[in-house]
């Protein structure tokens, strides 16, 4: 078995030798997405440290790739509107979105998805694992949800819509990469929607919570149709334009029409944003910088974002061209990519994550490659390629340390994975059993505080009393059993928070506390199961 599979780990590092262009992109792509699965962003230093590596690394691949000239075209419109959004708006996101998008050039989208799973399902469970055991609790907010003030957690991010939107981040890689068919995938889509419970109980996210199931929906549906009928395919190419017609027809129906005011309350006044921007600032060309004297006001829609801060030019190309990827895909029946691609511009009608720095928008990964590697409309033989050089078309040097790890690590992956299978009922029962004392332990031995004081700025307006604390009442309230969190000083007003809040945080306090004990029974179970492998194959019982 070791031999046969030694020999499909050659054969498959014979089809997927890296060269020097993919390398270079492979590290752009890890190096900012690591940086915002840790949460960082724009002003950051961590951030920035990243963003100089990222784009030197992109940089580098770019001038070292060849290109026809109708790659030099896309490479070049692209880039410069990237650069000048950026510099008429102040705002990187257009930016590092044309960088994902021009730097794609032969580069396979499986290996980039194969690097941000490893990345982002890395840095999301780093963060859990923070935030359970009280490393980093993260931002929060209060907000009044389902008649009560609950208490929502980043996990980290820079908000609890952002730590939701980010599981969907890590499901598109994993379904992507996922080979399972029938059954089993469908198993997989139930742990995932399990999942989403788990993260909404958190995140308190109503839109990151539909937005998983529109998207674990159409991963089930494309996996049904094999093939799509005519009128499929019409209704799939139209997701794009009826989102956008959505996005900015929709805000301008004057106030009181049913319509507009049933969408609004159920979007959460993200209409009524839309409105104010489409009707109070001018569109320009390349973008423009917004001086908003009120906070609250933002653009949560992806689409409304992108034409007000980057501008019509930009914005209308990027929509055109996402128009004729998702037509191609259509055309290849690429269900795995139309279901990430058409997922993700549904959710940007309710998230701005498209088209800002937050570098989740991996659609663009196949907008990219559309443009850049498949689309050929100049019809000519013999196009002569331009480039400075062709050292990016170099294959990495053969059996390097770095790949005999590699193998290494995959035998021993492939190896557990097989021996866990076969003791998958005494994993699961392993799981489960210490999943159950653990949340059980902590909801009959935790000291929960009889109530809870925050600062005011983080909470949903409220018409109760307002507090002001110096550092002696601090210490006094937790002397008499309250907890004071992200205290600031004593000129800063606080909320009291107690019963549904507490008993919400003392459900949590268990199922954390369940999630953490199951894992260690997994574990355990995984280990016990690779003894006994070993075990058998030495008395001769494993073939």
């Amino acid at each position: 078995m070791a031999v046969t599979d030694r020999m499909e780990l050659k054969t498959q590092k014979k089809e997927a030798a890296l060269t020097v262009n993919e390398l270079l992109y492979l590290i752009f792509f890890g190096v900012m997405l690591f940086s915002k699965g840790m949460g960082w962003y724009d002003g950051m230093r961590p951030y920035q440290l990243c963003l100089l590596i990222g784009m030197g690394c992109l940089g580098l691949k770019l001038i070292l790739t060849k290109y026809t000239p109708w790659q030099l075209l896309v490479a070049a419109v692209f880039g410069v509107l990237g650069v000048l959004s950026w510099r008429c708006s102040a705002e990187k996101g257009m930016l590092t979105c044309v960088m994902m998008l021009i730097g794609m050039k032969d580069v396979r989208i499986k290996k980039v998805f194969q690097v941000g799973a490893v990345v982002w399902s890395s840095v999301f469970l780093y963060r859990i694992l923070a935030f359970l055991i009280g490393w980093d609790k993260g931002i929060l907010l209060v907000h009044k949800k389902l008649g009560a003030f609950i208490f929502r957690w980043s996990m980290g991010y820079p908000h609890p819509n952002v730590f939701h939107i980010s599981y969907v981040i890590l499901l598109a890689f994993l379904f992507y990469l996922l080979q399972q068919k029938g059954k089993k995938l469908f198993g997989w889509i139930v742990a995932a929607l399990v999942g989403n419970v788990l993260i909404f109980i958190y995140s308190v996210s109503f839109t990151g919570f539909l937005l998983t199931g529109i998207y674990l929906m159409l991963v089930l549906y494309f996996e049904l149709r094999s093939q799509f009928t005519k009128p499929e395919k019409a209704l799939v190419q139209c997701v794009l334009p009826a989102g956008l017609a959505f996005s900015l027809l929709a805000p301008l129906l004057p106030e009181g029409n049913r319509f507009y005011e049933v969408m609004n309350k159920l979007m959460n006044t993200r209409l009524r944003l839309s409105k104010y921007f489409l009707t109070q600032e001018k569109i320009t060309l390349f973008g423009q910088q917004f001086q908003l004297a009120d906070k609250d006001l933002n653009m949560d829609n992806s689409y409304v974002f992108a034409l007000m801060t980057y501008g019509a030019v930009v914005f209308v190309l990027l929509m055109i061209a996402y128009f004729f990827t998702i037509r191609n895909l259509i055309k290849e029946n690429r269900r795995k990519e139309l279901a990430i691609t058409l997922g993700f511009l549904i959710a940007g009608i309710s998230e701005p994550f498209l088209f800002n720095t937050s570098f989740k928008n991996v659609s663009l990964i196949f907008v990219g490659s559309y443009l850049l590697n498949d689309a050929n409309p100049i019809r000519r033989q013999n196009i002569a390629w331009i480039g400075i050089c062709t050292l990016g078309d170099r294959s990495l040097p053969k059996n390097a340390p770095a790949e005999k790890l590699e193998e290494k690590l995959l035998l021993g992956l492939k190896r557990i994975g097989a021996a866990a299978g076969e003791k998958k009922y005494l994993i699961a029962a392993l799981t489960c059993v210490c999943a159950v004392i653990g949340g059980t332990a902590f909801g009959l031995t935790a000291q929960m505080p009889k109530e809870y004081l925050v600062p005011k700025s983080i909470c949903d307006y409220s018409l109760q009393e307002v507090y002001y604390l110096d550092e002696e009442a601090v210490a006094k309230e937790r002397a008499n059993g309250s907890e004071v969190l992200y205290y600031m000083g004593e000129e800063i007003p606080m909320f009291r928070f107690s019963g549904v809040t507490v008993t919400v945080e003392w459900m949590r306090g268990m199922i954390g506390a369940a999630i953490l004990t199951g894992a260690v029974g997994a574990l355990l179970g995984t280990g016990i199961a690779e003894i006994l492998e070993k075990g058998r194959k030495k008395s001769g019982q494993y073939e």
